[in-house]
């Protein structure tokens, strides 16, 4: 082939070379085609599908919880203004060894352990009035606080809870157990299932999420919390989140019939269950419990 002739097919070969690439490029880089058929959604690995049943909650009976990471418990019941008084126990071993005490409140609306030997209890006696009482003793005896420093339901109507600062608020719902953050930070779990939170004492409630048949909850920080559920034949299913609520993880189990209360230190989940409250314990963050 002569030097003319070969010079003309090579610069024509390099062309059809070219426009193949342009071609071969577009056709992998273009988008797909469209179709009809519905993609099917993959739920996220930690939704429960739990159904929400019809549940009578009565404030009387519900309690409060809280431990330390000693194993330090104040365990109370709510009791009404016009009816029984509320309960009060304190104990040691997560709940193994506990002590009726007697601080002289006809509800106990809020509790918590602030240090060694320093319990908080905020309740009314019979004038029906909120008070914040303290022991520097493990509740050997009472003295009242000038001001209230826990968030409490309020003693006479389920849809309003009170933050420190004295604001009184709506989560619209029945509020069936309220978790403390902060000051200004707060959880509840309405008798609906929904989970609703606030950052700002009140002022604005927001939804996070849902738990059907959620009966009780504590939140150890703003994401973080532990839950009790009826679920699969169980009355008291432990669920954790780490999303605030918008996701819940099952757990275990823990027999007993109602939940009545949750809580968790840094070393143990603490849950009370049963008519005759049984104290439960867990040391795996909630994949098995067992007695106190």
């Amino acid at each position: 082939m002569s030097r003319r002739v070969g010079l003309p097919l090579l610069v024509l070969f390099l062309i059809v070379d070219v426009i193949l690439v342009v071609l071969v490029y577009r056709h992998v880089n273009q988008p797909p085609p469209s179709s009809d058929v519905a993609l099917e959604e993959t739920p996220a690995p930690e939704q429960v599908d739990n159904e929400q049943t019809a549940f009578e909650f009565d404030p009387a009976t519900a309690a409060v919880l809280d431990v330390t990471n000693d194993g330090t418990v104040v365990w109370a019941t709510r009791g009404s203004c016009q009816g029984a008084p509320g309960s009060v126990m304190t104990g040691t071993g997560n709940g193994a060894v506990m002590t009726p005490r007697s601080p002289g409140l006809q509800t106990v609306l809020s509790a918590a352990i602030t240090g060694e030997g320093d319990v908080v209890l905020v309740g009314t006696k019979g004038n029906c009035v909120p008070i914040q009482l303290r022991s520097t003793d493990g509740g050997a005896s009472w003295d009242e606080d000038d001001e209230i420093s826990l968030w409490y339901p309020s003693p006479t109507d389920v849809r309003t809870v009170v933050a420190p600062n004295g604001t009184a608020s709506e989560p619209q719902c029945s509020v069936s157990s309220l978790s403390q953050v902060d000051g200004n930070f707060a959880r509840v779990t309405c008798v609906d299932g929904v989970v609703r939170g606030t950052g700002n004492a009140g002022a604005e409630w927001v939804v996070l999420g849902r738990l059907d048949n959620i009966r009780t909850a504590t939140f150890t920080t703003f994401d973080t919390g532990y839950a009790l559920a009826r679920f699969e034949g169980c009355a008291a299913f432990l669920f954790t989140t780490t999303d605030s609520g918008a996701t819940w993880t099952d757990r275990s189990c823990i027999v007993g019939d109602p939940a009545r209360a949750v809580a968790a230190s840094d070393t143990a989940l603490v849950a009370v269950v049963g008519t005759d409250p049984k104290t439960f314990v867990s040391d795996d963050g909630g994949d098995s419990f067992g007695p106190a």
